[in-house]
């Protein structure tokens, strides 16, 4: 999986230049070259079953090369992101029925915010690719 900007999309990025880049070098942000097609019999009635540290590793792998992360280490990330005594309830997020909606608590984590759900991988993320940088120095 390669990344270009929103604004400029002439040039390509793997997903460890993006990760570390933040924005792209014109400013824009940094979006996948292509989108993988979910169906639901290939994906979503699959993935309902999965834990929440299963369904993460399944829907980043659609967005970071193997050559980049392996499944092993992918998983080990995924595993520690989520892990089950570090957030207030057993589901992680558990959903709420509200008169006809549905609600993911997002608050349940160490912080109570919902950035435990998001920036929990994106650190993992970073500690991987750092770690790859230091021993290749």
């Amino acid at each position: 999986m390669k990344y270009k900007s929103t604004r400029n999309g002439d040039s390509e990025y793997s997903f460890e230049q993006a990760l570390f880049s933040g924005y792209a070098p014109d400013g824009g942000l940094f979006v996948p070259t292509s989108l993988p097609s979910i169906t639901t019999d290939e994906h979503l009635i699959p993935w309902s079953k999965l834990t929440f540290s299963e369904l993460a590793y399944s829907v980043l792998r659609m967005f970071i090369s193997p050559m980049e992360i392996d499944d092993v280490d992918l998983k080990e990330i995924c595993t520690k992101s989520y892990l089950a005594d570090d957030f207030d309830d057993e589901t992680l997020v558990p959903v709420k029925k509200l008169g006809s909606a549905f609600v993911a608590e997002l608050f349940h984590g160490p912080t109570f915010c919902f950035k435990d759900i998001g920036m929990r991988p994106v650190i993992h993320l970073l500690s991987h690719f750092a770690t790859l940088r230091k021993k290749k120095n």
